[in-house]
């Protein structure tokens, strides 16, 4: 996804399967924007600053009709971007994130949570909040480690990104799970859906 005409393709898949909202990671472009593409389709990016080199970045393309009810959107670096939206039941929260490899240094992986966890603290509490994103962690199939936080399509063992969100859940009143299509068996993980447990039933009204 390192140029815009990739867009195109992702766009294509997006209207034929009916999606309004789809996290990217590592998407690589520079600064921070907003692109209008065809047929009313919005991109919101946040990427390295021009005097680095591209490397991470995360985006959030968005159908026209949830991009109208859009009520505010923040680039906060690289690895995070943040936007809310008023939704006819609730408001939505939705944070994008590309997390730090596993065998990333332990600073730089302590810096990435503590930005989320900054982030995380300012949104409202009656909001859902909806954490998308490439975690770059494995949680592992023993739900017994922690049942209350994870989903039931774990596989695999547990590894320390895995940890630190699994932390970073139970923190927040978080649970980490995706759906019968998604199993959390690498450390690719490119939806990891993690809601306010009790907003679920207001999502799924939405």
């Amino acid at each position: 996804m390192s140029q815009l005409s990739k867009t195109e393709q992702v766009l294509r898949e997006m209207k034929q399967y009916n999606i309004d909202i789809l996290a990217l990671s590592e998407i690589r472009w520079k600064g921070v924007g907003q692109e209008t593409l065809d047929h009313g389709y919005v991109l919101l990016y946040s990427g390295e600053d021009n005097h680095h080199q591209a490397g991470a970045g995360v985006g959030l393309m968005m159908s026209p009709a949830l991009y109208r009810t859009m009520l505010k959107w923040t680039p906060i670096n690289e690895r995070i971007l943040f936007a809310r939206f008023a939704t006819t039941h609730t408001k939505l929260s939705v944070i994008v994130c590309y997390a730090p490899t596993n065998e990333a240094d332990d600073d730089v992986k302590d810096s990435f949570y503590e930005t989320l966890q900054a982030v995380t603290k300012d949104i409202p509490k009656h909001d859902v909040l909806c954490v998308v994103g490439d975690l770059n962690a494995k949680v592992g199939a023993d739900r017994k480690y922690c049942p209350e936080v994870l989903g039931p399509h774990g596989l695999g063992q547990i590894n320390e990104n895995g940890a630190l969100l699994v932390d970073f859940a139970l923190s927040n009143d978080l649970v980490v799970d995706g759906n019968r299509e998604l199993y959390l068996d690498s450390d690719q993980v490119m939806l990891g859906f993690e809601f306010k447990k009790q907003g679920l039933k207001e999502l799924q009204k939405m």
